[in-house]
């Protein structure tokens, strides 16, 4: 069988893509199962970024407001209660009144935070499966990528085209992308306690849902072999406890490697051919330009979303997927065509 589409990685970014090629030949593969590491351990919450009106700050509440929509359309449930969005210390009450000067999305100012409508969560495994419905699965780890008329993984299956959605760990070595894993736990506490919104602070708290509060957080912005934890459970704790007195039975713990990349913005465009293109544009060393770049055809990449996966990695792979489909160009923002540049020029001790 001959598969239009081979998708190496079956969390957040992986079904994303899947869903948008889905009228494709597609096979989506993962060595885990369906949202069953870093995915599965994300809060998979829906929330605004509180900053400057800066480009990143942008793309991120774009693709909070195109990502409700599109989980609304497809009948997930997003819990679109709203988010109240505290400062986290002194500093950050400051920087808050100068943020608001330049916001755009709906907000009521409440205290020394901000409440946003446009606030929320879904379930990370039933939102990945259902992305995933009528899409053929494998669990299975590729360990060979050979490229003959068409690329053969382990030796078995035939592809056109690869997409990689692997998360922190690389199937393919790409010398000028690389990936920031950060380390973060989430627990669900079985609770009585009702808290009236969605919370963001040093952590990220939901509404109670049959009997269900979760909580989730960064813990360290590097690789790290921990696996979730009391004493790490604790910590989450603590912290939402500096939002609202929250007690109860710890009903779930689950830790992963998020995968970010350099400048936070996701990875999305085809593989570029870095040989080939520094091979007839030596000069990308000293700072420059090149005309064109070469790509390695029929590989593709979609990754580094980063702690805000459910509503990045949805619109990243509708840009993508348009790509793909219709030739409609990247933003360079997104384009792994602004990482190539960089690293190049990195290649020059001199420059």
């Amino acid at each position: 069988m001959l598969y239009d589409f081979v998708i190496i990685g079956a969390g957040i970014a992986g079904s994303s893509i899947a869903y948008f090629l889905k009228d494709k030949k597609i096979l989506v593969v993962d060595k885990a199962g369906i949202c069953e590491k870093a995915s599965n351990a994300a809060g998979a919450f829906l929330f605004p970024k509180v900053g400057f009106n800066t480009k990143y700050t942008k793309f991120v509440n774009e693709a909070l407001l195109y990502s409700f929509d599109f989980y609304e359309k497809l009948g997930i449930n997003t819990h679109k209660d709203g988010v109240f969005i505290l400062p986290r210390d002194e500093k950050d009450i400051d920087k808050f009144k100068e943020y608001e000067k330049t916001f755009t999305l709906e907000y009521q100012k409440k205290d020394d935070g901000f409440f946003f409508k446009d606030g929320g969560w879904v379930d990370s495994q039933k939102t990945c499966q259902k992305l995933l419905e009528n899409i053929e699965f494998k669990k299975i780890e590729i360990t060979k990528i050979e490229k003959k008329e068409y690329f053969i993984l382990n030796d078995k299956i035939e592809t056109k085209n690869i997409i990689l959605a692997s998360g922190w760990e690389n199937v393919i070595d790409i010398p000028y992308i690389k990936i920031r894993p950060v380390w973060g736990q989430r627990i669900e506490i079985k609770t009585d306690v009702k808290p009236k919104y969605n919370y963001h602070k040093n952590c990220s708290l939901s509404k109670n849902f049959d009997g269900i509060v979760k909580i989730g957080a960064t813990h360290e912005r590097r690789w790290s072999e921990k696996l979730p934890d009391d004493e790490n459970s604790k910590i989450l704790l603590q912290k939402a406890n500096e939002i609202i007195d929250i007690d109860g039975e710890i009903y779930s713990m689950k830790a992963g490697m998020r995968a970010g990349s350099i400048d936070y913005f996701p990875i999305i465009g085809k593989i570029i051919d870095t040989d080939k293109t520094l091979e007839k544009y030596p000069e990308i060393k000293k700072g420059r330009i090149p005309k064109e770049v070469f790509y390695k055809n029929g590989i593709y990449i979609v990754n580094g979303g980063g702690g805000r996966g459910f509503s990045n990695y949805i619109y990243s792979s509708k840009i993508l997927s348009e790509y793909i489909l219709n030739g409609k160009k990247l933003p360079e923002f997104l384009n792994s065509k602004r990482l190539f540049i960089k690293w190049a020029r990195k290649l020059d001790k001199s420059f």
